[in-house]
């Protein structure tokens, strides 16, 4: 009995000695190692033991931030890890799942597991970087996963103003950066033929409001008069110049409020149609949003080329639709992505090498540090700012003197699974599917699209008076909601939804309501933009809320002034939506993936790498209408410079008869 006992002591001596040097060796081999630890179960990697000590010899990069631009700069760079392991990539996001930042989306994890994402996001024609890169992408067909270009209708706060047509077809040519419309056949001579042939003549943006259905059916129509009065953007349009530093800081420091008002554009356009589509495409109203970030904006989204405002959408979630075969992809080249990670902090130490700290409270649960040649910042500007903060690397760099200034949009998206209507609604127009079961008011007024956008004050209802909104059907936009689909799948009637979305942009006076009370906000916007019957609170089925607070770019005057350029030193990159302003002309994802290229191409010139593929397409050249203008203004510029911005001729003679001409 008494061996036996000291047997069993010997035995748990030998036990807790080898528990002991165990944690002895590993400790030393993380402090060896810059203290880079594989532990995390959000971890997505292929690396075995025999790779991460190889991996320790290679040059290391740290990407902070898992959207569209920590992925293409990883794509971008891991290129030089297809035939041998060149490069360590290293990205890191807060979110568990590490796709999509705030184009990504998770699955809920209830019973019927249904997709839940941080806003819906279209792919416009000019993405030339986007599609480039998506279609670079093992597993992703893109019109398999994008649905065709899609008419969009326009709400203002008195109702329907227009249909946004595709204005460039299938059959229509591409002729280099601009695309020309197939002329119609006389036998073809119709309303639409004739208009679509006056279009074809035409340079954008003046193609625009030809092709436009305007619906004239309210007192509030938009007259002749007004849409004309919009030719007083001409001035500043071709004033300002896309990609010219000069340009942006003369239009930056001013409110796009001053550049309508010195267009002289009537009350009825701008509350009709500019004000809508400022508060959804950059996400404000004019007083707080730059003048350059206006004409930018509506540059690229719009008038840069024939078709440029013409978009497509994802037929289901982003997040699985592309960055789950993406992130496949990347694990393949050897890149570790690690979700639940979240950055505190960025030092620099004695040896020039960067120590990337990772919050206690992130999803492990557990601080963590590594050691590494180069940090990519792919995060928001106000996220940058934070990190800005708290990084000693960062706060003493003189491009990131004025990040505290950096400012972010709240948005709000809600997603309403719907008992669905008894009776289901064909032949509708626009989306990937022509069919719907939602109630049939609700269908109709979305008849001519599956997305009706927005603009602030809908309703008159308080907590909107600064929010902009976009509604989807995402029955006609997602496979997997389609009425074909549950034929075919024989899904039950028990099981079926059909499901729209509310996505509310600038939504910082209610972002803090609880779920309830913002899906009621959401269903009494519905209805109030739609004009139809309140959707009933007992046919909701279930439904998700998520906040982005502060978390979009908010392009307010002088903000570009802040931005940095992709390389800030030797060691530290930027890349994302808010980089980069003056450069190329292009907005969210498109300027994410163009700065993530940008980013890529500098960190292979300072550290060698000769694989990286980081070519970006540049943006449309100018018509040759517009180029024409640009001579004109450069010329009157230069014989008497405005003192602010470009009057349009009819404020300019009013100025002249008030005695108040501008010196």
């Amino acid at each position: 009995m008494r061996d036996d006992h000291h047997r069993l002591l010997l035995l748990s001596l030998v036990v807790l000695s080898e528990k002991f040097f165990i944690k002895a060796f590993i400790t030393t081999i993380k402090n060896a190692t810059g203290k880079h630890r594989y532990h995390n179960s959000n971890l997505f990697s292929t690396s075995t033991a025999e790779d991460i000590n190889a991996k320790e010899k290679m040059l290391r990069i740290v990407v902070v931030g898992g959207g569209w631009a920590g992925y293409s700069f990883a794509e971008s760079l891991s290129h030089n890890n297809i035939e041998h392991k060149n490069v360590d990539i290293i990205l890191l996001d807060a979110a568990k799942q590490a796709r999509g930042g705030l184009a990504g989306g998770y699955r809920d994890g209830s019973s019927n597991n249904r997709p839940v994402e941080a806003g819906i996001h279209g792919f416009w024609r000019e993405y030339k970087n986007t599609f480039d890169i998506m279609s670079s992408i093992d597993g992703v067909v893109i019109d398999e996963v994008l649905g065709a270009y899609t008419p969009s209708v326009l709400f203002s706060k008195n109702g329907k103003v227009a249909v946004a047509p595709v204005l460039v077809e299938e059959e229509d040519k591409n002729e280099g950066n601009n695309t020309s419309m197939k002329l119609p056949k006389l036998t073809e001579l119709n309303e639409r033929a004739i208009k679509r042939l006056i279009a074809a003549n035409l340079p954008p943006p003046l193609d625009l409001p030809v092709l436009a259905e305007l619906d004239d059916s309210k007192p509030t129509k938009l007259q002749p008069v007004d849409l004309l009065s919009g030719l007083g953007l001409l001035g500043a349009w071709s004033d300002f110049e896309q990609e010219s530093p000069t340009s942006w800081k003369r239009y930056d420091s001013q409110p796009a409020s001053v550049l309508f008002e010195k267009a002289g554009i009537t009350d009825a356009l701008y509350e009709e149609l500019v004000s809508p589509l400022l508060h959804v495409l950059p996400m404000c109203p004019a007083y707080d949003c730059s003048a350059a970030a206006a004409l930018s904006c509506f540059h690229v989204f719009a008038l840069q080329s024939r078709g440029a405002f013409d978009a497509r959408w994802c037929r289901g979630s982003i997040s699985e639709k592309i960055f789950e075969p993406w992130q496949a992809q990347l694990v393949k080249r050897n890149v570790s992505i690690r979700g639940g990670a979240r950055v505190s902090s960025i030092e620099k130490n004695e040896s020039g090498k960067y120590i990337v700290s990772l919050d206690a409270a992130s999803e492990d649960k557990v601080g963590d540090t590594i050691e590494c040649d180069a940090v990519v910042l792919a995060v928001g500007a106000t996220a940058a700012g934070r990190l800005a903060a708290t990084s000693p690397a960062l706060s003493s760099l003189q491009a990131t003197r004025d990040f505290d200034k950096l400012r972010g949009v709240t948005c709000v998206a809600v997603r309403l699974f719907l008992r669905p209507s008894r009776s289901i609604t064909s032949n509708l127009r626009g989306g990937s599917h022509s069919k719907t079961q939602l109630p049939p008011d609700m269908a109709n007024a979305m008849v001519d699209s599956p997305i009706a956008v927005c603009g602030a004050g809908v309703g008159n209802i308080d907590e909107l008076e600064e929010t902009g909104f976009c509604v989807y059907d995402l029955q006609r936009m997602h496979d997997e909601w389609s009425v074909d689909y549950y034929a075919n799948n024989n899904v039950t009637d028990e099981e079926q939804v059909s499901v729209i979305e509310v996505d509310f942009f600038r939504a910082d006076k209610f972002v803090d309501l609880d779920n309830d009370g913002i899906t009621d906000l959401a269903l009494r916007a519905i209805s109030k933009a739609l004009g139809t019957t309140k959707i009933d609170r007992s046919d909701i089925v279930d439904s998700t809320v998520l906040r982005a607070r502060k978390a979009v770019s908010h392009f307010a005057p002088s903000s570009a002034s802040y931005s940095p350029d992709v390389r800030l030193e030797k060691g530290v990159y930027f890349c994302g939506d808010w980089i980069d302003r003056m450069g190329h002309s292009s907005w969210s994802t498109e300027k994410s993936v163009v700065t993530a290229r940008q980013a890529a191409s500098k960190v292979s010139n300072d550290f060698g790498l000769t694989k990286s593929r980081n070519e970006v397409i540049p943006a449309a050249t100018d018509t040759p209408q517009l180029s024409t203008l640009r001579k004109l203004a450069r010329l009157l510029r230069s014989y008497r410079p405005p003192s602010s911005l470009p009057p349009s001729p009819w404020v300019y003679a009013k100025q002249v008869l008030a005695g108040k001409l501008d010196p």
